[in-house]
């Protein structure tokens, strides 16, 4: 990583230099948990030590805030170091707010000028030798609550989309002689596509993902189920069960009548998304090679929120994480009545989730690992609140959670669903 000159040969009386080797192995695991990261939540993030030259600031900005916490935690000397960087990413968090008060602001400034603070005990020393570490970004951060206050929260000025146009321009540059030529028809190119859709109302045949809304299946407003779905699909025994405690819960009942009341068959689809702007995820069965051609970002792990009983009897929202093997249609047959209830005649949307051991706690907050997993359970398929991201690090499993209420760049490169393929190959029975 960055030298800094003789300060990283002299850390005067502190201990904040990490080891090349701990840096090598730190570059390793951010390049190996792409593949667990939803393509929505950031684009390729090229070799952290080989090619820095690479990254934009939108790729920084993810590193530091949802990657770093989980593969720099343990790797400086003193923990104060590792703090110290949270602390900096909290009030990173802060200024990415859609909406923010003036009393935050105003929390917000004691906190920066705390953070500068201890930012120069921990680095300057308040040794003159050491001045070089007194960057001008630093000072930059006292001016940020200024700078909300005259034009908005960070993403109301942000230039990621800028950055990210660039980049596009760039593909186009295929020729050393005329590359102003190439831009410029890159460009023309870019223009004729929006004013073909403008004028003759080319949304449908023009926009990938508008085409691709066809392949839904709707049945809850605030659900989109996607191919590929295994239309005949029969679960085993062990599923079953899973399902029937499960509306043992709802409808009441004994859990073997339930079981024998249930279909034969239940649909069995292998992408969701979230009505109303919410995040796409693709379940195991999609995942599986046969189904896309091809290996693809892993979008299967999701935050889910359950309701249980708190010690003072209220209820309590409870948070999980864990893996969405699939989404089936169940439909309650009007006939078993006596089973159902008022829910007679209904088709519930369930979700089978083998969930992480991370005791309840909230990744969106507070950094969150796990080693292990848990038996499969049935959901609801709207107690599905967002797709995550995972980091694997010293043998455990760090989660990247973005469903605060975070402002965030979400880029789409052509594809609906996290780079995903829409080829269905022949339905598999047994995905599960």
């Amino acid at each position: 990583m960055g030298r800094f000159g003789q300060l990283r040969a002299d850390q005067g009386s502190g201990c904040y230099i990490i080891s090349d080797t701990d840096w090598a192995a730190i570059s390793r695991e951010t390049t190996e948990a792409i593949k667990d990261i939803p393509s929505a939540f950031v684009g390729a993030i090229p070799d952290l030590i080989n090619a820095r030259e690479s990254f934009t600031a939108e790729i920084w900005a993810f590193w530091f805030m949802y990657i770093a916490p989980i593969v720099l935690r343990g790797r400086f000397a003193d923990v104060k170091y590792y703090n110290h960087m949270c602390d900096l990413i909290d009030i990173m968090k802060v200024t990415l707010q859609f909406e923010i008060s003036r009393a935050e602001l105003e929390n917000l400034r004691k906190r920066i000028i705390t953070w500068v603070q201890h930012y120069e005990e921990l680095y300057y020393q308040f040794d003159v030798t050491r001045l070089s570490t007194c960057l001008l970004v630093v000072h930059g951060l006292l001016h940020i609550v200024d700078d909300i206050l005259y034009a908005g929260p960070g993403w109301a000025t942000w230039t990621f989309f800028m950055e990210r146009f660039c980049g596009h321009l760039k593909r186009a540059l295929r020729s050393r002689a005329y590359p102003w030529s190439h831009l410029d028809r890159r460009v023309a190119n870019i223009a004729h596509l929006a004013h073909l859709r403008a004028r003759y109302d080319l949304e449908e045949e023009l926009d990938f993902f508008i085409r691709l809304l066809l392949m839904v299946l709707l049945i809850d407003p605030l659900t989109y189920l996607h191919a590929p779905c295994l239309s005949k699909y029969q679960p085993g025994q062990d599923i079953r069960r899973h399902v029937a405690v499960y509306l043992a819960g709802v409808v009441g009942g004994q859990v073997s009548r339930i079981v024998q009341a249930l279909p034969e068959i239940m649909p069995a689809w292998g992408k969701l998304r979230i009505g109303h702007g919410g995040d796409s995820m693709r379940a195991v069965i999609a995942q599986q090679e046969r189904f896309s051609g091809r290996h693809e970002r892993n979008s299967s792990f999701v935050r889910y929120e359950l309701l249980a009983k708190a010690s003072n009897g209220y209820d309590i929202r409870e948070i999980h994480y864990g893996e969405l093997q699939g989404v089936l249609e169940c439909y309650l047959d009007p006939e078993q009545q006596p089973i159902w209830g008022d829910s007679s005649g209904a088709t519930l949307l369930l979700t089978l989730i083998r969930p992480c051991k991370t005791n309840g706690e909230d990744a969106a907050i507070t950094v969150t690992h796990y080693r292990d997993v848990r038996a499969d359970i049935i959901i609801d398929v709207q107690a599905i609140q967002a797709v995550i991201g995972r980091v694997k690090s010293r043998k455990r499993w760090g989660i990247i959670d973005r469903s605060n209420g975070l402002a965030r760049t979400v880029f789409y490169s052509g594809n609906f669903v996290d780079g995903d393929s829409l080829t269905q190959g022949d339905e598999d029975e047994n995905f599960m």
